[in-house]
């Protein structure tokens, strides 16, 4: 897998579609794009899909951290506690692509479960480095 994609890279592609799932879910916040296509279309009031969302962007955040730590960009001196949580990002974006096959939204479905495949398969690139 170390061969295939540079871990710099890695790096920006990752936060690169973190930056933009982070913009896509304020959009849906802001009422921009419709709620059906999000939460497997399950969604059923706006008081739950901004707790929902909110969770989201909690999340997503708090990826990007993790990575920015492990790349060594902020907070050096934690960045080997980083590479036991790192694991969890794979795993997150590993079950994410599952909840997707399983959405009501076929839009969902067919475009969001090859995104999150990818970045489940780009985040465990990053996990795997060793420094």
């Amino acid at each position: 897998m170390k061969k295939w994609i540079s871990f710099t890279l890695a790096v920006r592609v990752f936060l690169g579609f973190i930056f933009l799932a982070i913009l896509f879910h304020l959009l849906v916040m802001a009422g921009m794009v419709p709620p059906d296509i999000v939460w497997g279309g399950r969604v059923q009031s706006q008081e739950e899909l901004i707790k929902m969302e909110s969770i989201s962007l909690f999340i997503l955040v708090f990826m990007a951290l993790i990575i920015a730590i492990k790349a060594r960009w902020i907070f050096f001196k934690i960045a080997k506690l980083i590479d036991y949580f790192i694991w969890l990002i794979p795993l997150l974006f590993f079950l994410n692509t599952l909840g997707n096959l399983q959405a009501l939204n076929a839009m969902e479905r067919f475009i969001f479960t090859p995104i999150t495949l990818v970045l489940a398969l780009i985040s465990l690139r990053i996990a795997v480095e060793k420094f």
